[in-house]
């Protein structure tokens, strides 16, 4: 745990990119990268790590015969979405890696490699739409291209109506 000094009147949206220690009710503690939250105070934490104390740790704690130290599992999650109706409270672990201005830059060349790659890929396919060639032969895979118009074919056990039928027949 880094010593972090942050305002005391900071908010969450200040702390975006910091990693958070998050309590929860049910007494998980969740250690994180925070992505985002919203209004209700649900929270997305990016490399989330779960840690949890076992009942039985938690038995040998109210019975006072637990001298060692608590075994506290850990489970990695990855990326969480935590309900901000459980969350207790939120503690700053660490600053975030880059500042404010390196994570803007880096969003602004993600972005420049993104429209590079575009520009790439019309150049090579091109603005027009090509139609597919007329080939002599005639293989599976041109009658899977183009659709080929075939006679109805009732369902088993349907009865036709031969006069009805007669007359769509006749409009074809």
């Amino acid at each position: 745990m880094g010593n972090v000094t942050v305002k005391q009147n900071s908010r969450l949206a200040d702390l975006v990119g910091y990693r958070l220690r998050v309590i929860t009710q049910d007494g998980r503690v969740y250690i994180g990268e925070l992505m985002a939250f919203d209004k209700h105070m649900n929270v997305v934490l990016k490399n989330c790590v779960e840690e949890r104390v076992p009942r039985t740790q938690m038995d040998k704690l109210r019975k006072n015969l637990a001298d060692q130290a608590v075994k506290v599992e850990k489970r990695v999650l990855g990326l969480t979405i935590l309900r901000g109706e459980q969350i207790l409270s939120t503690v700053v672990e660490d600053k975030p890696l880059e500042s404010k201005k390196e994570r803007l830059q880096g969003v602004e060349k993600q972005q420049k490699q993104l429209q590079k790659q575009r520009r790439q890929r019309t150049k090579q396919k091109g603005n027009s739409v090509s139609k597919p060639s007329a080939s002599t032969n005639t293989s599976s895979t041109t009658s899977s291209t183009i659709p080929q118009k075939r006679r109805f074919q009732p369902p088993p056990g349907f009865k036709k109506d031969s006069e009805r039928f007669e007359r769509l027949k006749s409009k074809r």
